[in-house]
């Protein structure tokens, strides 16, 4: 039996700024980690907020929809970098979207195992950060919240807030590079295996 693994997500799972997101993105890269008795599809989408009243709420994309309609035996939900701007934050409005997002994967007829995934540390370059996203907020607001659902819920989380030292492994400081996203594989792997 094939077990099916859906990766939700922004754009870090989508794999922007990669040469060749097909391929080198962490949901392909997982794939070929987890072999043949797996089936991976990434579901990310660049720009996808948590918050349902965001510029880009998750919940309205196409992706939305295609994962929970492929009924994954595994969800990998990695969302929060785009909320952390200040124009998308807020702290209780973020929890209510991410609970509810959880508690949509959750009532799927597969029953899926879901885990949590704080994303990766964002760094500033030059002084600035991509798109305005704020570091401060992904770490004093953002990467909290999730450790609190996912304590709250009983669901594992995978918080990849120390795998990146420094920006090397991201293209803009947001972004991971090829070998960041080898190094997320890695973390991932030991919550599914």
């Amino acid at each position: 039996m094939i077990t099916r693994v859906a990766c939700i997500g922004d754009s870090l799972t989508w794999g922007f700024s990669l040469p060749d997101p097909w391929r080198q993105s962490y949901p392909a890269l997982l794939q070929e980690r987890l072999g043949a008795d797996y089936a991976v599809r990434n579901f990310g989408c660049n720009g996808a907020s948590v918050r349902f009243d965001a510029d880009l709420p998750y919940v309205e994309t196409i992706a939305y929809g295609e994962s929970r309609a492929w009924n994954p035996n595994i969800v990998l939900l990695m969302l929060g970098s785009n909320d952390a701007t200040p124009w998308n934050w807020d702290a209780a409005a973020f929890r209510r979207d991410y609970e509810r997002i959880v508690a949509s994967y959750r009532e799927l007829p597969s029953q899926p195992r879901i885990i949590l995934i704080a994303p990766i540390r964002m760094f500033r370059v030059m002084g600035c950060t991509f798109g305005g996203l704020s570091p401060e907020t992904l770490e004093d607001g953002v990467r909290p919240v999730i450790r609190e659902v996912a304590g709250e819920c009983g669901l594992p989380c995978i918080d990849l807030v120390d795998l990146f030292k420094d920006a090397r492994y991201c293209y803009d400081g947001v972004h991971p590079n090829g070998e960041g996203t080898r190094l997320m594989v890695e973390q991932i792997c030991l919550q599914i295996q």
